[in-house]
């Protein structure tokens, strides 16, 4: 990954002194973007389950202590949120989607967490494109929906603003074709 984002939700020293104009121009931008739109950071969309933008601070994150799927390569993972939430990234840029096996594997570590009554909170940059790809699998894989096309009516009605594109689409059929994990009942 060109920024070089490590599975723990940070960036190398040298990425953040090479790539520092871009990485804050994002987070001012998407601060900005947040502040005209009004939507919510985060939406329940089931009973523990939860979708939305980048938080910026421990008072953006929902309830309950989340296991955190992030979403993005472009945002940092906060200092305030090392203190024991499980974090699992999956990083990928804004308008693509997470390959079919970052999201098996995303799913399947949720599901774990869930078992253990951990709510889940994955996002990505706005939590309308990337983040709502996982979250449909998840919604799948737990039995929630039958499949990914009724998990995103189910996130529009309850987060409107969503934008699957067809790069998220196409990932989530390749995903519920070759998908090792079983749904629930």
């Amino acid at each position: 990954m060109l920024l070089g984002k490590s599975s723990d939700g940070t960036f190398p020293i040298l990425s953040l002194i090479i790539f520092s104009p871009y990485l804050y121009f994002v987070r001012i931008f998407s601060t900005l973007r947040r502040l005209r739109s009004g939507e919510p950071p985060y939406t329940q969309v089931h009973e523990g389950l939860y979708v939305g933008g980048w938080p910026s601070s421990p008072e953006k994150l929902p309830p309950g202590d989340p296991a955190i799927i992030d979403c993005t390569c472009e945002f940092p993972r906060m200092k305030g949120f090392s203190g024991g939430l499980p974090y699992m990234c999956v990083p990928t840029w804004d308008t693509r989607s997470p390959q079919p096996a970052d999201i098996e594997s995303a799913v399947k570590w949720a599901c774990r967490k869930r078992e253990l009554n951990r709510p889940i909170f994955v996002h990505c940059a706005y939590g309308h494109g990337r983040s709502v790809a996982v979250m449909c699998a998840l919604l799948v894989a737990l039995g929630i929906t039958e499949d990914w096309k009724n998990a995103e009516k189910l996130i529009k009605q309850k987060r409107p603003y969503i934008r699957m594109n067809a790069l998220h689409r196409k990932a989530l059929e390749e995903w519920s074709r070759h998908r090792l994990s079983v749904p629930k009942k």
